[in-house]
């Protein structure tokens, strides 16, 4: 079974690892209130901040590892206890069981891999079956919404500057890390409008499923029996949503002006009609299911504009030219507004077409046209770089969002401070 390592590493993220199991028996290594500290959770925390253990340790260098990390396993519990006594803090079981699911429909979707499947390599790997699996992802999940609503009822919205962004850079850009081989894109873009009569039919198709919504239907049992997105299996989740990373400003839009638990209206984007559902918010994030009825143009029309832009490429000779031509063609007005830059991306995360297509292109070379649903396009490569390390230039929003963590992070730290001396914290070690 050849199984994505990625999945072994969420595994072991959200259960109890046996890996010191002969070394001691499980017990209490820290009472904070009420609730308890198991040896078996934090040595699970410790495998997975010292990822690198190839064997289990010897007793000595374990009982390092465990004082070194049981501060941090202590805070988090402080902030359960804490968030147990505040009547305005509200954990609901169906946030928990839909944030469950929608963790193991991502393992299952960035895997590609099917429930039964994970059960058995679960049972080969781990001897655990998907029930426990559950349970074990219920816990660390239900403690990770507890963080989020402290930190929303505490701490709020955090403001920064320019000035806190560019000291940010200057403090951690030795640590910030490296992006792996990336490229600086280009793009020119053409959309393929639908025709009226194509519209008219989409539109009719989404309204029925609307109707159905708006009778009390769940939302991803329609999603699953009519949405035509590829995730339309998993209900159509989406996962988590970051503000600023769509080209679909209308989509993210919507998607945040939404509360949780609400159903959007029927909107258009090129892509189609879209109905979504947000099921969860974070800071600056939010999770989205969606319902999408496509525009498919004719083939004939896509091959059509496919021959319009291999036209198009074979009159440029220089960026000069790139650029003149994503100003007299390109339907893409973010892009467009940049003179087709688009910026630095990690090969890893590009499509496998794209990343085969500039594998054997020289700098300044342009792709063949490629197409990305009812988008025609084609990209010019700028430069390259094997292990790219993040600029202010090149990644300012990205560091603004890290920047806003660690800010949010020191706030955390200080309330946790102040509440640990108001509860009972014993350890045992």
């Amino acid at each position: 079974m050849n199984i994505k390592q990625n999945i072994a590493i969420i595994i072991i993220l959200i259960f109890f690892s046996s890996l010191y199991s002969k070394q001691q028996l499980d017990g209490i290594a820290a009472v904070v209130g009420d609730s308890v500290i198991l040896f078996s959770e934090l040595d699970a925390y410790i495998l997975y901040k010292n990822s690198d253990l190839k064997e289990a340790p010897d007793s000595i260098t374990l009982q390092n590892l465990r004082k070194k990390n049981l501060e941090d396993l202590i805070d988090g519990k402080v902030l359960v206890v804490h968030a147990a006594k505040d009547s305005l803090i509200e954990i609901k079981e169906t946030e928990i069981e839909q944030a469950v699911n929608n963790q193991i429909n991502q393992i299952l979707r960035q895997n590609s891999i099917t429930l039964d499947i994970l059960e058995k390599e679960l049972q080969e790997k781990y001897k655990m079956n998907i029930s426990k699996f559950k349970a074990q992802l219920r816990t660390q999940i239900r403690e990770q919404i507890i963080k989020q609503k402290v930190m929303q009822q505490y701490i709020g919205q955090v403001n920064i500057n320019k000035n806190d962004v560019e000291e940010f850079y200057k403090e951690f850009k030795d640590s910030l890390p490296s992006f792996g081989e990336s490229v600086l894109l280009y793009k020119l873009v053409r959309t393929i409008l639908p025709s009226d009569s194509l519209r008219q039919q989409a539109y009719n198709k989404i309204k029925k499923i609307k109707t159905i919504l708006d009778r009390g239907e769940d939302f991803g049992t329609v999603a699953k029996k009519y949405s035509e997105d590829p995730n339309s299996e998993n209900g159509g989740d989406l996962g988590f949503i970051q503000k600023g990373t769509l080209n679909e400003l209308k989509f993210e839009n919507i998607a945040f002006s939404l509360n949780v638990g609400e159903i959007s209206d029927i909107f258009e984007t090129r892509l189609g009609f879209h109905i979504i559902q947000v099921t969860d918010k974070k800071e600056q994030m939010v999770h989205v299911r969606q319902i999408l009825v496509k525009l498919i143009p004719p083939e004939e029309v896509i091959n059509k504009e496919m021959q319009r832009l291999d036209s198009i490429k074979a009159n440029i000779k220089t960026k000069e030219d790139f650029i003149g031509a994503v100003k007299k063609f390109s339907t893409d007005s973010k892009s467009k507004a940049q003179n087709g830059r688009i910026g630095w991306y990690p090969l890893f995360g590009l499509s496998e077409e794209l990343k085969d297509m500039l594998d054997s292109l020289p700098i300044g070379g342009i792709t063949s046209p490629i197409r990305e649903n009812n988008d025609i396009v084609i990209y010019r490569l700028d430069e390259r770089q094997q292990n790219r390390k993040l600029t202010l230039e090149d990644d300012y929003d990205l560091l603004a969002e890290k920047t806003k963590e660690i800010m949010m992070q020191k706030k955390l730290i200080e309330l946790v401070k102040k509440w640990r001396k108001e509860i009972y914290v014993e350890i045992r070690l």
